[in-house]
């Protein structure tokens, strides 16, 4: 059991720490277990769940498809950085190791289903919250959402005086805003599968100022849960029932600030091997394999040179005899 743990903890060191969260999905999949999942394999977990063959072989077992004509014809994901879970209760969940970026996740998924609908146009949209209104107003879809007003969220331990608080709940304003876009009906099933990605980072900042553990902090979580309650809802009802949201949650940014300032040091003095390319092993093999079947080959030829009989073995010998006969 020690063992288990001193992996499990060497394993967060490198990677970061999260949780991926699966807040709803259509009951033709179903999700399971609690095992730990690469966040460089969501996109295969993603693509698998709209009915893709996926690109790269997985052992993670946490979910399986039940009904192959039924899948969702959306993916809904918020991810939130900075900080390990917001403590939701509801969904499944599972412990994350952070080997990747959120926003490389969204390319290859987003990726994936563009290169299998080329003459559709799916929707693909990311909104960066911290970049506020200039990344909700890039997209048609949001079209008529000016406001960010805080003062329309309702809190008691938060203080719009705060610069830290006032960013958080600005990004929660716009999350209702988005929301309610949603719930006036602006999406549309059209059977090609469609991805809405929102990046929140300013819990961290939040978390970091008042203390993890902090009543500012667990009524943030409890406002940012509301919110995603309130898309969860909104995408349902848009899509039938036809979609899955999942909550994405990383602390690596503080894991890899400290593996950075790490990795700063000098590292000349520690007399480290070269590097070699990915190709080396292949390329080694195919010239040391080469090299002892052409040895093996020569010796073998060598041998039987060696021990030929000019008299009966050779045409050359025959052909060349001074008693060869001539016809006339």
């Amino acid at each position: 059991m020690l063992v288990v743990v001193v992996a499990i903890a060497l394993i967060a060191s490198v990677y970061g720490a999260g949780e991926l969260s699966i807040i709803h999905h259509p009951s033709s999949i179903v999700f399971k277990g609690h095992d730990a999942i690469k966040e460089s394999a969501l996109p295969e977990v993603f693509t698998a769940a709209l009915g893709f063959s996926t690109e790269q072989f997985s052992h993670w077992q946490g979910f399986y498809i039940a009904n192959p004509f039924n899948i969702p014809e959306a993916i809904v994901t918020i991810a939130v950085d900075g900080i390990y879970d917001i403590g939701q209760n509801k969904g499944q969940h599972y412990p994350l190791l952070t080997n990747d970026d959120e926003g490389h996740v969204f390319k290859s998924l987003t990726k994936r289903i563009a290169e299998r609908f080329p003459n559709q146009e799916p929707t693909l949209i990311r909104v960066d919250l911290a970049n506020g209104l200039e990344d909700i107003q890039q997209h048609s879809l949001f079209e008529g959402i000016k406001s960010e007003n805080p003062r329309h969220i309702s809190h008691k331990s938060l203080k719009l005086k705060v610069e830290e608080d006032r960013s958080f709940l600005k990004d929660i304003a716009l999350l209702h805003e988005i929301a309610e876009k949603i719930e006036l009906g602006v999406v549309k099933q059209d059977f090609v599968p469609d991805v809405y990605w929102f990046r929140i980072a300013s819990l961290h900042a939040l978390s970091d100022l008042h203390g993890s553990n902090s009543s500012e902090t667990q009524e943030a979580k409890q406002l940012l849960q509301e919110a995603i309650a309130r898309l969860t809802q909104a995408f349902s009802k848009s899509y039938d029932n036809h979609v899955l949201v999942a909550v994405i949650t990383s602390d690596a940014s503080h894991t890899r600030l400290r593996r950075n300032i790490l990795a700063s040091e000098d590292t000349a003095s520690y007399n480290l091997a070269s590097t070699y390319s990915k190709e080396y092993p292949a390329i080694f093999n195919i010239i040391l394999w080469f090299c002892v079947v052409m040895f093996f080959s020569l010796l073998a030829v060598s041998y039987v040179t060696a021990n030929m009989d000019p008299g009966r073995d050779s045409i050359i010998y025959r052909m060349t005899s001074t008693r060869m006969k001539k016809e006339n």
